[in-house]
């Protein structure tokens, strides 16, 4: 303590005696450091709101300062840009002991419009060397090591993997079970927080199905549920041996100080939210509360956003490394994924169909600054081009080629879309969806948009390299180049072509199936001429629809009139051509003598159609759709209503006529009738087990009065429901909906009077349509046929549905029980249905193929009513694809004369339409094969219209 004292005063005599200036500096240096100080509040008080927070006092801690600056330090710095990487040698994802590949005389579609033969060699996860044949350039090669597999293709088409921007493969898993759905957070509309990567199941059997359809790589999302439903994830549909999510994503391995890391973010407008939230009572309920949702969404992470960079623009002015900041560098999780929107770190796709809700999006981005990467969905785009062109960077429309009008703002859309978008400079991917359509079928919806117009290379760019580039990803996926990543697919014919299907699939290299050498070389597709690939179509746009009371049509390759007649043209001679006249309606002569009758009716100057060896197909039928009965499935008020829940067995004056609730002239029936579908079979709406009689009907006619027959069989089919879908109160389990079918028709038989619909039923005057698809099901409804056949009735069942039917084919057979498949090419979605066959590469054989092998009768059904005119491709496609165990005229039968049968709607001799001479004219006219993707349609006679329809256009 004295020391201390001596040296104080020691001090003050210095000061007082030696330094007489010392107080005036001092003094001096005093006003300084308080003026400095007043300064540094002012500026970090009041020159900005955003930094009133911010306060230059040490305050936090030093390691608090330094995380901050280094995610400061992370926001200025350069990202790679993944469109300069150029001479990748090796893919991160590759998997060492992968055998090298050299795929030779490979018909080689690039994805980017190049068209060529050559060789290609697959090696450490990549395209490593592409040889390209010039015609006098055969000799060739690229020189491999001794352990390559070397596959001789012959010639066979090769593309890139193909790429699926818009799936929920994995959070929405088959079977469908409430387990296994993770699509959507319904909690709260705004939830851009949610990661898809945090519920993808990676044992998803859908996964390995999608991959065999060629796909190797998915954007999987969250749903449309919410107004920002969160952050997707990209996969290789790959599997793992860790079934690890993170080792299945495209940005397993990579540098990201070399390659860009992108995150992909979902949000939507329109319908799907409003309908969600309205259940719950709350915002949003309308279109003005979505948009009021964003934008305080936006703004509030705008405003965090600034403050991050006011904080990193404060913190890097400090003069000294000791000088601290008073607060953390702002933060919050809840908008980390709106942040990296705005810092340009993510990639934003968007649910949005209705015009008005995709300006509404883009007026939100040039408010609030942020790029939308593309618009999913957006069947209304084809409208608007120039408005999506106002957007402050180029947007992809992934979008549908042709599903279309279960609801209002996806009802007006267009097949042309794609092109019309396309001729617009718009790009254009198509996408799945997935489970809203089976992902497998990917390079089916291109084809689809390729036949409604899209130029070929758009069509396979729209499933390659459009995707890729608006993932960002356009430097390894998409395209066959030196250096992208070995993700390649050998197909059975042109990816385009109905039904071609991979015959091997490449991800990272490395085969997915396993597919011998010698398959791959050897395997041809058997076609016969008529299926042989044929594009050079005369342009048809600007070929007019119109309507004729009278037609010649000549030149006819084909013509199906029946199950047991079929002509074919046999000569090039005019005179010796298949000719059908059409004179008021009536089929007037078919044949090659049709002189007299082209006399006849030339007086009247009919148009003239020329088929050039085109085919004529009986008006096709449509089974299992809500034809006639709704316009939009969603809308209540544009629906006939679902009928009562039955549990009486003597209820039979409860069940529902379709015929009541008819309403004709409707879109979904235009688009029908265009498409050569003229008879529906249509079924009363139901919840229930008992869901009424179907009507069968002219889908071109005007009302259930019209006088030329509209109205084919007024009782085809008593329709049931078994199963968990009709489970309720009343009838809770399978085996009630068994039993309650049981008493009903025990009691009709023994004391209903023969009008009674249940007695018809019972004794086989009138089918028993079920929909079902279980094995166990069908084996009950085996056992139900006998008890009744034992009780002196005779039920006729028609299976509709039928996914697990092939696991009896044989007693199917022996019990004489048709079969409707309903879709065509069943997926096992649902736990009733996870023993389907779902084809190569995957299984070597179909469920539709070992029914036809025990002679099971069989057709096909509609799975949804915007696929109605799809029915002739279902078809052609099991024709294609049956190894030669089903014929054309089995092909055409699968869609009208079996159907005839089963509901038997041949029975009304007040009806007889067709194709025989003296019959209302019943039929639908192709250029070409009808089971050709490329071959259109040129003629509609019949379907309830007096005049023929030519060149008809499908919107």
């Amino acid at each position: 303590m004295t020391k201390y004292n001596n040296v104080n005063q020691q001090v003050k005599n210095a000061f007082n005696k030696k330094i007489p200036n010392l107080k005036k500096y001092t003094t001096i240096f005093l006003a300084l450091v308080i003026f400095s100080s007043l300064y540094t509040i002012y500026v970090v008080h009041y020159t900005s709101f955003s930094r009133k927070s911010i306060q230059y006092s040490g305050g936090i801690s030093y390691e608090t300062y330094k995380y901050g600056w280094s995610k400061c330090e992370e926001i200025k710095r350069i990202k790679p840009d993944n469109n300069n990487i150029q001479n990748r040698i090796k893919n991160p994802r590759y998997v060492p002991g992968t055998k090298n590949v050299l795929l030779k005389n490979a018909r080689i579609l690039d994805g980017i419009g190049g068209d060529f033969i050559g060789d290609l060699l697959l090696k450490d996860g990549i395209i490593s060397n592409i040889v390209k044949f010039e015609d006098d350039d055969e000799k060739r090669r690229i020189n491999v090591t001794d352990d390559t597999v070397i596959i001789d293709l012959k010639k066979k088409f090769v593309s890139p993997g193909l790429i699926d921007m818009h799936s929920h493969a994995g959070v929405d898993s088959w079977p469908f079970l409430r387990s296994t759905d993770d699509t959507n957070e319904e909690t709260d509309p705004l939830t851009p927080f949610v990661r898809a990567k945090d519920a993808i199941n990676p044992s998803d059997p859908a996964i390995r199905i999608i991959s065999s359809g060629g796909v190797t790589t998915s954007l999987i999302l969250p749903g449309s549920g919410n107004l920002m439903g969160g952050e997707g994830y990209v996969i290789k549909l790959r599997q793992v041996s860790t079934l690890s999510v993170e080792d299945m994503g495209i940005n397993y391995g990579i540098n990201p100080e070399e390659e860009k890391e992108w995150r992909w973010l979902k949000m939507a407008c329109g319908e799907n939210p409003k309908k969600v939230y309205r259940f719950q009572n709350r915002m949003p309920t309308t279109r003005l509360g979505e948009g009021w949702l964003f934008r305080k969404k936006f703004e509030e992470a705008r405003n965090l956003f600034r403050k991050q960079n006011d904080w990193c623009d404060f913190a890097s002015k400090l003069s000294s490394t000791n000088e601290q900041l008073n607060s953390p560098f702002p933060e919050d999780l809840q908008y980390d994924s709106l942040i990296a929107l705005f810092r340009n770190d993510a990639k934003l796709n968007i649910h949005c169909y209705e015009t008005f809700d995709i300006e509404t999006m883009i007026r939100h981005s040039l408010e609030f600054n942020f790029t939308i990467t593309a618009f999913h969905h957006a069947l209304d785009a084809y409208r608007i081009p120039d408005v999506i062109k106002r957007a402050n960077s180029q947007i992809t429309i992934a979008t549908f080629s042709d599903l279309w009008g279960g609801k209002k703002e996806a009802f007006q859309a267009s097949t042309r879309s794609p092109k019309i978008l396309a001729d617009a400079g718009i790009p254009v991917a198509i996408k799945s969806d997935h489970p809203v359509t089976n992902a497998q079928y990917l390079a089916f919806e291109a084809a689809k948009a390729h036949h409604y117009g899209l130029e070929e290379k758009l069509a396979i760019a729209s499933v390659t390299s459009v995707p890729a580039n608006a993932l960002g990803l356009n430097h390894r996926i998409g395209q066959i180049t030196i250096g992208y990543d070995a993700d390649i697919v050998v197909w059975d014919s042109h990816p385009l072509d109905l039904g071609a299907t991979p015959l091997e699939v490449y991800i990272d290299g490395i085969p997915q199936f396993d597919t011998p050498a010698s398959v791959l070389t050897n395997f041809t597709k058997k076609k016969n001429h008529s299926l042989e690939r044929n594009v050079d179509k005369k342009n048809t746009d600007n070929t007019k629809e119109r309507t004729a009371s009278s037609v010649i049509i000549k030149n006819i390759g084909k013509v199906f009139v029946d199950e047991d007649t079929i002509i074919e043209s046999i000569s090039s001679l005019n005179d010796k051509n298949i000719s059908i006249v059409v004179k008021d309606g009536l089929v007037e002569c078919i044949g090659t003598n049709c002189t007299n009758a082209i006399d006849i009716i030339t007086s009247n100057s009919p148009e003239v159609i020329d088929l050039n060896g085109g085919y004529i197909l009986p008006g096709m039928i449509a089974v299992g759709t809500s034809l006639g009965l709704v316009e939009i499935d969603q809308e209540a008020i544009t629906s006939d209503g679902f009928s009562p829940i039955i549990i009486d067995p003597n209820s039979e004056d409860r069940v529902i006529k379709a015929i009541d609730g008819l309403k004709f002239d409707s879109k979904p029936l235009n688009v029908a009738y265009k498409a050569g579908v003229l008879t529906s079979i249509t079924a009363p709406l139901s919840l229930s087990v008992i869901n009424g009689i179907s009507v069968a009907f002219k889908t071109g006619s005007h009302s259930v009065i019209d006088s030329d027959g509209t109205i084919i069989e007024k009782e085809a089919a008593l329709h049931v429901t078994i199963g968990t879908l009709v489970k309720n109160d009343h009838i809770p389990s399978v085996s009630s909906q068994i039993g309650l079918l049981r008493r009903i028709l025990l009691n009709a038989l023994f004391k209903s009077p023969l009008r009674n619909i249940y007695s018809k039923v019972a004794r086989g005057l009138v089918p028993l349509a079920v929909y079902t698809h279980s094995k166990d099901e069908i084996a009950s409804l085996i056992n139900l046929k006998k008890q009744i056949s034992y009780h002196g009735g005779n039920l006729q069942i028609i299976i509709i549905g039928g996914a697990e039917a092939y696991l009896l084919a044989e007693q199917l057979s022996r019990y004489n029980v048709s079969v409707v498949l309903k879709p065509s090419r069943p997926v096992p979605d649902l736990w009733t249905a996870k023993n389907v066959l779902t084809g190569s590469p995957l299984t070597n054989i179909t469920g539709i193929e070992i029914l036809i092998k025990h002679k099971v009768k069989i057709a096909l059904g509609v799975e949804r009513t915007a696929w109605t005119r799809n029915l002739a491709w279902d078809a052609g496609w099991i024709l294609t694809n049956s190894k030669g165990t089903l014929s054309e005229k089995e092909a055409v039968a699968l869609v009208s004369w079996n159907l005839e049968k089963f509901f038997n709607l041949n029975r009304n001799k007040l009806n007889q339409q067709g194709l025989h001479v003296g019959n209302i004219a019943n039929f639908v006219a192709y250029d070409g094969n009808p089971f050709n993707l490329h071959t259109k349609i040129k003629l509609v006679a019949g379907g309830g219209k007096k005049d023929v329809l030519i060149d008809p256009i499908q919107d």
